[in-house]
């Protein structure tokens, strides 16, 4: 399958403290730079078993992440108001994804998952291709909770390209069994990045941010 991906962040991050497609992650290698979370995500995903990557950002980060952008990447600005939240990120990127058969949906509030998971979801999400109804979309599952990120058909999106799109959570619940669960080996996948304390948690310091 061509895989693409999208990141969700464009949100406002304020119970954060700051953007949190800015957020400082750290280096991918021992002696690398720290960069923006957004790019963390893009990056993992064009070393796993992404082809491009779409990172759906508020204008007023943009500049801040052009000079961390890769080839592969693709920044899209969004201007839309705040209560159409993430699914209005998803549907301004929906119409770019082009002939990717399949597209791995990450919110920007969480680690970049392992390329280890998002290849199970995949695997998945393919397995029943053959059936009278595969899968539309697979969520992962650890310990029995739902997490991120969510992996779904290209025609899966077509939702987005409609008026009023929902939210991520009850289009896939719309989608009824065509939606299935992998339970994975990954705690990450449960972890939310909304407050401080989170931050702390995961990283064992108080969120920065990157200009």
């Amino acid at each position: 399958m061509k895989v693409i991906t999208i990141v969700l962040a464009a949100g406002a991050g304020k119970r954060l403290g700051g953007p949190k497609a800015l957020l400082a992650w750290p280096a991918a290698t021992k002696g690398g730079a720290e960069r923006p979370l957004a790019i963390a995500h893009a990056e993992a995903r064009l070393e796993a078993e992404s082809a491009r990557v779409l990172v759906v950002v508020r204008s007023s980060v943009f500049h801040a992440l052009l000079a961390h952008v890769r080839p592969g990447v693709d920044l899209v600005s969004w201007t839309a108001p705040d209560d159409l939240g993430p699914a209005g990120s998803l549907a301004v990127a929906a119409p770019r994804i082009g002939d990717a058969d399949a597209v791995v949906v990450t919110p920007v509030d969480v680690p970049p998952a392992s390329a280890a998971t998002v290849t199970r979801l995949l695997a998945r999400l393919d397995a029943g291709a053959s059936s009278a109804a595969p899968p539309l979309a697979v969520r992962p599952r650890h310990l029995g909770r739902g997490g991120h990120p969510v992996v779904l058909r290209a025609e899966a999106l077509q939702r987005y390209l409609e008026a009023d799109p929902p939210p991520l959570r009850d289009h896939l619940r719309a989608l009824g069994n065509r939606c299935v669960d992998e339970e994975v080996d990954d705690p990450g996948v449960l972890h939310d990045l909304n407050v401080p304390v989170d931050v702390i948690r995961v990283l064992g310091g108080p969120p920065r941010f990157l200009a």
